[in-house]
């Protein structure tokens, strides 16, 4: 088993604790999409610092690729902690329905 399957079967977490982890979890999906648009942002600063010629084409490139590089690990941040969340989401909702029940009975 996985220890993301793991955490669903300690049936003695408080209220308290179960707030505190999806508040953790919003806010690290928000510091993503924070991180996601501040970069776009940069990178639209940087296009018209070239235009305004205060800056070289040479420099222009190596701020772009640092910035996508930020935007890239970013969203990939971004979704394995929502694809964590929608994966606990959906497996509570699955497992309270009964079907993981029937499928694992074989019935």
């Amino acid at each position: 088993m996985s220890a993301g399957y793991e955490w669903r079967k300690i049936r003695h977490v408080t209220t308290e604790w179960a707030i505190l982890i999806w508040l953790a979890i919003g806010a690290g999906i928000a510091g993503g999409v924070f991180l996601v648009a501040r970069s776009a942002v940069q990178i639209g600063s940087v296009a018209y610092r070239v235009m305004e010629k205060e800056l070289s084409r040479e420099a222009a490139t190596r701020q772009t690729a640092l910035l996508s590089l930020a935007i890239i690990a970013a969203l990939a941040v971004t979704a394995v902690i929502a694809g964590y969340a929608i994966f606990a989401v959906f497996g509570q909702l699955l497992e309270s329905g009964g079907a993981i029940n029937t499928l694992n009975n074989g019935s």
